[in-house]
């Protein structure tokens, strides 16, 4: 790696932290609503293997393969992540773990709202609660 390609690792690092700490909006007391038809929805197995569900979907794959898969896909705009399995009562470092390189592969594809929802082993996300959104 060189170096120009360290620094951009290092102030993308950084700026995660800022932004996963910092703009996160606390949830809502209602449950998620999606009105964005065109909306990627993703549904995060665990911390490596997920699914596409919309606009296209996908059979399981590791994350990194579905980021390559989203890349090809003409919408960018919302990405709604539905974490299954996920088991802490407030946001931590599971949802740090798990999260991080959604939300690093997604802004790098130019996404500009990004959802992460407490999967109930649902396939919409409308209704499941919300953990995060980054506007």
């Amino acid at each position: 790696m060189n170096q120009s390609n360290l620094c951009l690792t290092a102030a993308l690092s950084v700026g995660l932290a800022v932004a996963l700490s910092g703009c996160a909006s606390p949830p809502p007391p209602q449950a998620f609503h999606s009105t964005d038809r065109s909306a990627l929805i993703v549904q995060s197995l665990d911390g490596h293997s997920c699914q596409v569900l919309a606009p296209t979907a996908t059979s399981r794959e590791d994350w990194s393969a579905a980021l390559q898969q989203v890349k090809t896909f003409p919408q960018h705009q919302t990405a709604v992540i539905i974490l299954e399995n996920y088991s802490e009562p407030q946001l931590g470092h599971e949802f740090r773990d798990r999260s991080m390189d959604w939300f690093l592969g997604l802004r790098g594809l130019g996404y500009q709202h990004i959802v992460f929802l407490k999967g109930s082993g649902v396939t919409d996300p409308n209704g499941l609660p919300l953990l995060a959104q980054y506007d």
